[in-house]
């Protein structure tokens, strides 16, 4: 099948265009973390967002889950109408799989895409590196762990896996990742929480992300606000299970991560 122009995603792209202003913004997010409860935190949400009338009937986590996995299947029935390539569909489906979205997308030849996979690969092994030195892992396991093709040559990991994790940032300093990474570790060696870099991580990808709202036509818009729109509902699952477990505010705020708007 002959690849669709750019030019051929007009109508594709003019959707999402309006589907985006109804993304919710960070900040609506730590309001709604600050609410006293449940129901008010998830009225707000509501209020900011595109969603069904469903959202304000939950009372528990079971009915948050069913609720979100309607959303999710709803999002998912969109991107199978609107994009042109099933390829493209498939490295949105295989989001928990980079290194499967990565050979997909070397098929598909845009580059936007191809470097968002790559840097996901890149970030994933810098969590994975991380956390099992905080543990005390071996090196094999890690060798096990390890995600190839990213923009970082996974070998640059691995013989620097017995280093201090300083060294590593100091190894990593001029890569991309390199704020990142010292943010992160300064906070696990404060308060002993990964909570720095797995949110930078997500901060980072989805900042990314936000560059495909310049590109006029072609299928990385369309991906980019299904990617977004899947943290959202992500946002939502962290916001409304932590208002369920009477989370204070101030720690469910440190989990909220950068949105698309």
């Amino acid at each position: 099948m002959k690849k669709p122009s750019r030019l051929d995603y007009a109508y594709a792209v003019g959707r999402v265009r309006v589907l985006e202003k109804r993304l919710i913004e960070r900040a609506v997010f730590s309001e709604a973390a600050e609410e006293k409860d449940f129901p008010c935190a998830v009225k707000i949400i509501f209020d900011a967002g595109e969603f069904s009338e469903e959202m304000i009937k939950i009372t528990d986590a079971e009915e948050l889950d069913d609720f979100l996995e309607k959303e999710e299947e709803k999002l998912l029935r969109l991107l199978t109408e609107v994009l042109l390539e099933k390829n493209i569909l498939e490295i949105f489906l295989e989001g928990k799989r980079p290194e499967k979205a990565l050979e997909i997308s070397e098929n598909v030849g845009y580059s936007f895409i191809h470097s968002y996979i790559k840097h996901k690969i890149d970030l994933a092994n810098l969590k994975i590196l991380c956390r099992l030195k905080y543990s005390g892992a071996s090196r094999e396991k890690f060798e096990e762990l390890i995600l190839e093709g990213g923009l970082l040559d996974e070998r640059i990991l691995l013989q620097n896996f017995e280093a201090t994790f300083s060294d590593i940032g100091e190894i990593i300093q001029t890569t991309p990742y390199g704020k990142l990474w010292n943010k992160g570790i300064d906070t696990l060696n404060e308060k002993e929480t990964f909570i720095d870099l797995e949110r930078g991580i997500e901060d980072f990808l989805m900042i990314y992300l936000r560059k495909a709202k310049y590109i006029v036509f072609g299928p990385e818009p369309v991906l980019a606000y299904g990617l977004a729109k899947r943290h959202e509902l992500n946002l939502v699952r962290l916001l409304g299970v932590g208002k369920l477990s009477d989370i204070p505010p101030g720690i469910l705020k440190q989990r909220i991560s950068e949105t698309y708007v």
